[in-house]
């Protein structure tokens, strides 16, 4: 089932306003509490055509981090614009000499989603790197996903590995998982 939510949400999203849709979830987390009182804030840096999130890195109020790949795990490295290369998945990410910092000292983790449903669950690109990554979080870290409201589900069918988001925002609304 995944697989096909997976498929789906690929060749649907090539036909979204994407700069338009993602505007609108910008602002919808731009609103959150959580996010205002938030000072480290890890994202994934957005590429062709996912929710974007290159404008968050312009707000200096807060401290950015994204993940760079090593082996089957992510690190969490600053955010430097002038760091960034393009990695074997076409992702940007921190060059290799990169700091990675404890993530347990985050505030917040924004979360690439293809798909969501209204359990807070996700499907990612299937390779399992956030569900790892955050499986080893001891703090209470808010874990929020954006996605496109046309790609929200009722039910994805998760796997008994996969992690449950606290908030999923899309362009049209805030659903509260978890808090």
């Amino acid at each position: 089932m995944k697989e096909q939510i997976r498929n789906f949400a690929k060749q649907h999203r090539k036909f979204l306003d994407v700069n338009s849709l993602s505007f609108k979830i910008q602002q919808n987390l731009y609103s959150l509490p959580e996010f205002i009182k938030s000072t480290y804030i890890f994202s994934y840096y957005s590429f062709a055509d996912e929710v974007s999130t290159q404008n968050f890195f312009s707000n200096t109020e807060k401290n950015w981090f994204i993940p760079k790949i090593e082996g089957d795990n992510l690190l969490v490295c600053p955010y430097e614009k002038e760091n960034l290369i393009v990695n074997k998945f076409k992702i940007y990410e921190p060059k290799n000499n990169i700091i990675n910092i404890n993530p347990n000292k985050l505030d917040m983790i924004i979360i690439p989603a293809l798909a969501a449903d209204r359990n807070g669950y996700r499907v990612g690109y299937g390779k399992g790197y956030y569900d790892r990554f955050l499986s080893l979080l001891t703090n209470k870290q808010i874990k929020v996903t954006l996605v496109f409201s046309d790609l929200l589900f009722d039910n994805i069918y998760p796997n008994e590995f996969d992690i449950k988001s606290d908030i999923i925002i899309t362009d049209k609304e805030i659903l509260r998982i978890n808090c």
